[in-house]
Protein backbone atom coordinates (compact mmCIF):
# COMPACT_ATOMS: atom_id res chain seq x y z
CA UNK A 1 0.00 0.00 0.00
CA UNK A 2 1.35 3.13 -0.90
CA UNK A 3 1.32 6.07 1.73
CA UNK A 4 0.20 9.69 1.01
CA UNK A 5 2.44 11.78 0.58
CA UNK A 6 2.30 16.52 0.03
CA UNK A 7 1.67 17.26 -3.34
CA UNK A 8 5.05 19.38 -4.65
CA UNK A 9 5.02 22.80 -4.39
CA UNK A 10 4.82 23.87 -8.29
CA UNK A 11 5.11 27.38 -9.86
CA UNK A 12 2.85 26.50 -11.97
CA UNK A 13 -0.50 24.73 -13.23
CA UNK A 14 0.68 21.27 -15.41
CA UNK A 15 -0.33 22.40 -19.12
CA UNK A 16 -1.41 19.05 -19.71
CA UNK A 17 1.39 18.05 -22.20
CA UNK A 18 1.93 14.88 -21.42
CA UNK A 19 6.39 15.27 -22.74
CA UNK A 20 7.08 14.46 -18.55
CA UNK A 21 5.18 11.14 -19.14
CA UNK A 22 6.69 10.35 -22.81
CA UNK A 23 10.25 10.53 -22.08
CA UNK A 24 12.09 8.08 -20.00
CA UNK A 25 15.65 9.71 -19.01
CA UNK A 26 17.54 6.05 -20.25
CA UNK A 27 21.51 7.42 -19.34
CA UNK A 28 23.25 10.75 -18.51
CA UNK A 29 25.66 11.38 -21.54
CA UNK A 30 28.16 12.00 -18.92
CA UNK A 31 28.34 8.15 -17.97
CA UNK A 32 28.93 7.01 -21.30
CA UNK A 33 32.46 6.34 -23.79
CA UNK A 34 32.88 8.88 -26.39
CA UNK A 35 32.03 5.78 -28.82
CA UNK A 36 28.89 5.15 -27.11
CA UNK A 37 27.68 8.84 -26.94
CA UNK A 38 28.51 9.12 -30.99
CA UNK A 39 26.12 5.46 -30.80
CA UNK A 40 22.98 7.15 -29.15
CA UNK A 41 23.18 9.90 -31.32
CA UNK A 42 23.30 7.82 -34.64
CA UNK A 43 20.74 6.17 -32.96
CA UNK A 44 18.61 9.48 -33.18
CA UNK A 45 17.98 9.38 -28.78
CA UNK A 46 16.94 12.73 -27.69
CA UNK A 47 19.17 14.76 -25.52
CA UNK A 48 18.16 16.94 -22.44
CA UNK A 49 19.06 18.05 -19.58
CA UNK A 50 22.58 15.47 -19.85
CA UNK A 51 20.31 12.95 -20.57
CA UNK A 52 19.58 10.73 -23.52
CA UNK A 53 15.77 10.19 -23.72
CA UNK A 54 13.52 7.13 -25.02
CA UNK A 55 10.19 8.15 -26.52
CA UNK A 56 8.61 5.47 -23.80
CA UNK A 57 5.03 6.71 -22.53
CA UNK A 58 3.92 5.96 -19.58
CA UNK A 59 0.71 3.03 -19.89
CA UNK A 60 -1.35 5.21 -17.96
CA UNK A 61 -0.95 8.64 -20.22
CA UNK A 62 -4.14 9.11 -21.71
CA UNK A 63 -4.90 11.59 -24.76
CA UNK A 64 -8.51 13.96 -23.75
CA UNK A 65 -10.58 16.06 -25.51
CA UNK A 66 -8.15 19.10 -27.22
CA UNK A 67 -8.76 22.26 -25.57
CA UNK A 68 -10.50 25.41 -27.51
CA UNK A 69 -7.48 25.70 -29.13
CA UNK A 70 -6.93 22.10 -30.14
CA UNK A 71 -3.99 21.84 -28.70
CA UNK A 72 -3.71 17.63 -27.53
CA UNK A 73 -4.32 17.26 -23.78
CA UNK A 74 -3.19 14.56 -21.95
CA UNK A 75 -4.08 13.19 -18.50
CA UNK A 76 -2.60 9.76 -16.16
CA UNK A 77 -5.49 6.82 -15.82
CA UNK A 78 -4.74 6.41 -12.27
CA UNK A 79 -3.82 10.09 -11.20
CA UNK A 80 -5.73 9.45 -7.86
CA UNK A 81 -3.73 6.64 -6.77
CA UNK A 82 0.15 7.35 -9.05
CA UNK A 83 3.28 6.34 -7.82
CA UNK A 84 5.35 8.53 -5.47
CA UNK A 85 7.94 9.27 -8.09
CA UNK A 86 4.77 11.16 -10.38
CA UNK A 87 3.19 12.81 -7.13
CA UNK A 88 6.98 14.13 -6.44
CA UNK A 89 7.72 15.64 -10.01
CA UNK A 90 6.85 19.59 -9.56
CA UNK A 91 8.98 20.59 -12.70
CA UNK A 92 11.96 20.40 -11.50
CA UNK A 93 15.66 18.34 -10.97
CA UNK A 94 15.46 17.62 -7.32
CA UNK A 95 18.56 16.85 -5.11
CA UNK A 96 19.16 13.48 -3.85
CA UNK A 97 19.97 11.84 -6.96
CA UNK A 98 16.01 12.28 -8.08
CA UNK A 99 15.89 13.33 -11.30
CA UNK A 100 13.29 13.83 -13.50
CA UNK A 101 13.03 14.78 -17.45
CA UNK A 102 11.70 18.48 -17.41
CA UNK A 103 10.54 18.90 -20.96
CA UNK A 104 11.10 22.51 -22.77
CA UNK A 105 8.88 24.99 -21.83
CA UNK A 106 7.67 22.95 -19.18
CA UNK A 107 4.71 25.28 -17.28
CA UNK A 108 5.54 23.38 -13.68
CA UNK A 109 9.11 24.70 -14.10
CA UNK A 110 8.27 28.09 -14.91
CA UNK A 111 11.96 30.67 -14.92
CA UNK A 112 14.86 27.90 -15.12
CA UNK A 113 17.87 28.69 -13.27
Amino acid sequence: MMKPTKPAPSTSTCSRCGECCRWLPFVSVHQCKPHQVQYLRERGLKEAGGFFLVNAPCRHLREDEPDESGARKWSCAIYDTRPATCRDFCGKTLSGGKRYYVPEGCMMAGEKK
